[in-house]
């Protein structure tokens, strides 16, 4: 088993972009008809009206695909395929909240988002052992939407992330393989969309790159990592 040498590297940061409410186009009371000569109203209308939202919260559930990061260890079979864990990759189960208390115009607003998960890699299940990888990660997140059109967002994040307890572990002939590493700090950016109405349902897909490392007698090992995530929102 080979471990690579990494810097950790931390980052966190705060969004800019956030939640975004529907502009309604209301004429003032007692308003005339509206002549040729005046100006047709907007045809924007993002979906997300503040008005319209009993509370700022929203719960959400995820799964994601990663991949990336040093090897920590690789396998041969009898029939000459090969299954390697890297220290990034796994799929990910998370759930969390997000919190958008602040507002800007009828577009963009700012927002946070708090995640706890449980993320897994496993070699190929063979009947003489495998080799597994697993770990607890929590996310801080702030985040936030702007509105594209009446349904769809474009989603900007940044924040950190605490990986607590990577442990890679063997069993049958390969449960000699144990290592703990330390809880590992980093930082991640997402970008994607969403489409969802208020006080509803939401689904949102990202690409998100994440940026950390462990950390074993001394040995840095890169865990960083590129992941596909599939969320599902429910707007209270």
């Amino acid at each position: 088993m080979t471990f690579l040498s990494k810097i950790l590297i931390t980052t966190l940061g705060v969004g800019v972009l956030g939640w975004a409410s529907v502009a309604r186009a209301e004429g003032p009371s007692g308003a005339t008809e509206a002549t040729p000569s005046d100006p047709a109203p907007s045809q924007f209308a993002p979906a997300l009206r503040r008005g319209d939202w009993l509370s700022s919260f929203g719960l959400h559930a995820s799964v994601g695909l990663a991949f990336g990061g040093d090897e920590l260890v690789e396998l041969a079979y009898a029939d000459g395929s090969t299954s390697a864990v890297h220290a990034g990759e796994g799929v990910s189960l998370s759930g969390g909240l997000t919190w958008t208390p602040l507002w800007f115009g009828d577009r963009v607003g700012l927002g946070l988002g708090l995640d706890a998960g449980w993320k897994y890699k496993s070699t190929y299940d063979q009947a003489d052992g495998s080799v597994k990888l697993a770990r607890v990660p929590l996310m801080a997140s702030a985040r936030g939407l702007v509105a594209i059109d009446s349904s769809w967002h474009g989603l900007l994040a940044v924040g950190g992330i605490l990986e607590l307890s990577p442990h890679l572990y063997g069993d049958g002939v390969l449960g000699g393989v144990d290592a703990q590493f330390d809880d590992a700090l980093g930082g991640m950016l997402e970008l994607g969309v969403l489409w969802g109405r208020p006080e509803a349902l939401g689904v949102e897909i990202t690409g998100r790159w994440s940026i950390m490392s462990y950390e074993l007698m001394g040995q840095s090992i890169s865990a960083s990592n590129g992941s596909i995530n599939l969320t599902a929102h429910f707007f209270l």
